[in-house]
């Protein structure tokens, strides 16, 4: 991994970039679209040179990293793929994986380069270069897509990309992870967003004077950008729709207890829930 393409300096890209930097293993090419985002990273020390193409980013990379919007990705990558050497490894940071595997896997398939999907299970609402941080990634899980056209060579490539910058690097199906992520990612933000939505249906100041620490912690995933959330969602429909009829059916029983006036049945339910709630994320989670 002598040299290492970024395509895309956003939040995802540019944490990245700083975090291959403070490890010093690895020249960084980056492309942006903006020249103050690329102004802004070599300022910053997140790469070394900054293009404005993709093209002239990507040339001579042993790894090619595309950090941008999902849907934008197989795309993005046939933009600059003549441009790419041989034997060159790429992979993403897509949110969802089995519809840009097989859109990858389509444009790779003359095996001159290799495509390995990846989804780092790290973010902020925040984005752009701005929001960059070079520990971003550590300890962080990275679930890393082969499939069969995949080779080892270039699943390792992509495996010891993560691992350098502290993140666990495991190997999951594209349709498993969609799921996995369906329930534990993309439902809570359709949520928070359900939440934002119903608490403020009356904008008064009385209401915006009462949301206090609770309402911040539940909501503050809401405030991430609704662009790249509209494409999340776009390509991982289906999974999305079953987890939210799930959670749909969770709050009907809940209204059923309440209704009933069963609140020792309250009682039992939210302790239940305290008791999951460690097992997934732990007491101090």
């Amino acid at each position: 991994m002598k040299r290492v393409a970024i395509v895309g300096l956003g939040l995802m890209g540019g944490s990245l970039g700083l975090a291959l930097k403070r490890g010093g293993a690895a020249h960084v090419a980056a492309y942006a679209r903006r020249a103050e985002t690329r102004r802004y990273a070599l300022a910053q020390g997140a790469a070394d040179e900054a293009f404005d193409t993709p093209a002239e980013a990507v040339r001579n990379a042993d790894v090619v990293v595309i950090c941008t919007p999902v849907r934008s990705i197989p795309a993005l990558a046939g933009e600059c793929r003549t441009s790419m050497k041989a034997g060159c490894v790429v992979t993403d940071v897509g949110s969802t994986k089995e519809e840009v595997v097989r859109g990858m896997e389509a444009l790779f398939r003359d095996g001159r380069q290799h495509f390995v999907g990846s989804h780092p299970m790290a973010g902020s609402e925040k984005t752009g270069m701005e929001a960059a941080r070079a520990d971003l990634y550590r300890n962080a899980v990275v679930a890393v897509t082969p499939s069969a056209a995949s080779s080892e060579q270039a699943v390792r490539a992509v495996m010891d990309l993560w691992t350098s910058v502290g993140a666990r690097a495991i190997g999951l199906d594209a349709k498993e992870h969609d799921r996995l992520v369906a329930r534990t990612s993309h439902l809570p933000h359709l949520v928070a967003a359900c939440l934002v939505a119903s608490v403020g249906r009356e904008l008064s100041g009385e209401v915006r004077g009462f949301c206090g620490t609770g309402f911040r912690d539940t909501t503050r995933i809401a405030s991430g950008s609704a662009d790249l959330w509209r494409d999340i969602v776009e390509t991982n429909r289906a999974a999305v729709l079953a987890e939210l009829q799930g959670c749909s059916k969770e709050l009907q029983d809940v209204i059923a207890i309440i209704e009933k006036g069963d609140f020792e049945g309250l009682r039992v339910y939210l302790e239940r829930a305290r008791a999951v709630r460690e097992k997934l994320v732990g007491a101090a989670g």
